[in-house]
């Protein structure tokens, strides 16, 4: 979102980030309720699929309000180079994650350090939104990258030495990134609200 007159390019691209921090969070919150073998009673997940639901509403939302939006800022074509080299980068950063994620798997089971799988998962996630920032100019995703990356390294320390045990520390990390996830959700359904009106 770029002008002060938001398009409907620029909502459908909020929906698509909002789209991409549900799925975040419900992926995370499945690897927290397996590390915990679900003896918390699914609490977290209920309440992550509560949010979740609201996350949805709201670009239900948004999807309505669209229609009141010009098509494209006047006199620019909405499939310009410029857009078309993001949509491409964009692409290139989630291959790039999905390959570095795989490697993290193979080197960390091949090190026979399975305890290390989900902090280093939560790292690779964490670092794809720094790029992914920049490419889409969503500043949110910054904090987000952080937020990821300190809690992936603080609970792996943790960890290491004997302050946290593994299944703690996994489900600790899980609900973190999904409890970031949500609240960088939210905050995208609130700046285009924002706009909006």
């Amino acid at each position: 979102m770029t002008t002060n007159q938001p398009t409907r390019l620029d909502v459908e691209a909020a929906r698509g980030e909002i789209f991409h921090m549900i799925l975040f969070a419900m992926a995370w919150v499945m690897i927290g309720e397996y590390a915990l073998d679900f003896k918390d009673y699914a609490a977290a997940a209920v309440l992550v699929i509560v949010a979740v639901v609201i996350l949805a509403l709201h670009s239900i939302r948004l999807y309505t309000l669209e229609d009141r939006l010009p098509d494209a800022e006047v006199g620019v074509d909405p499939l310009e180079r410029k857009q078309k080299r993001r949509t491409r980068l964009y692409a290139l950063l989630l291959i790039a994650e999905g390959i570095a994620i795989m490697i993290t798997w193979m080197v960390v089971v091949h090190l026979g350090r399975r305890d290390w799988l989900v902090p280093g998962f939560a790292l690779v996630a964490g670092l794809h939104f720094f790029p992914l920032a920049r490419v889409i100019r969503l500043n949110s995703y910054y904090l987000l990258g952080a937020w990821i990356c300190v809690l992936a390294v603080a609970v792996y320390v943790l960890e290491v030495t004997g302050y946290l045990p593994d299944e703690g520390g996994s489900a600790l990390i899980a609900y973190g990134c999904a409890a970031g996830a949500i609240v960088d959700g939210a905050w995208i359904v609130a700046r285009s609200m924002q706009k909006i009106h």
